[in-house]
């Protein structure tokens, strides 16, 4: 399956979107899901137990442009820190986030959507795309959301 990824703008910030709803579910299922399995390992969870994982086969995706005021980031995560390995997910995420927002400010870096869940909109991926748009003072984004259907 080819997957077209047009690129769009939005608020002087360039996008790689799939505008397809299976060629994001596809994207999502296939590609972004082994990035958040092995995040569950490397937290110590088991990936099928996941409650998140559990639920992404069964949700509908749609590309939207959406207000950045509503996306909910995840208290647990952004109070992450694994003592083991002196990592701290906040200050990982406010550096890598001023790299992203040089980048994207100095070379018209191209980024993909944020993914957040509709029930809570709460962000489930791209944190770092997130808060490098928040500092730029981005108000609208692209982002890929996911709709729970239960059979």
């Amino acid at each position: 399956m080819c997957v077209c990824t047009p690129v769009r703008r939005l608020e002087g910030i360039t996008y790689w979107v799939i505008e397809d709803p299976e060629g994001i579910y596809d994207f999502i299922n296939k590609e972004i899901r082994k990035e958040w399995e092995e995040d569950a390992k490397s937290e110590g969870r088991e990936p099928q137990e996941d409650p998140w994982l559990k639920t992404l086969s069964e949700r509908k995706w749609s590309s939207e442009v959406i207000e950045i005021e509503r996306v909910k980031l995840n208290p647990k995560l952004m109070n992450y820190v694994d003592s083991k390995r002196s990592y701290s997910f906040s200050e990982s995420l406010a550096k890598r986030s001023n790299e992203l927002e040089e980048c994207i400010k100095r070379y018209a870096a191209v980024i993909w959507p944020v993914i957040v869940r509709n029930e809570d909109y709460m962000l489930v991926d791209g944190y770092c795309r997130y808060t490098a748009l928040r500092i730029m003072n981005i108000r609208k984004i692209y982002a890929y959301i996911g709709t729970l259907h239960t059979r």
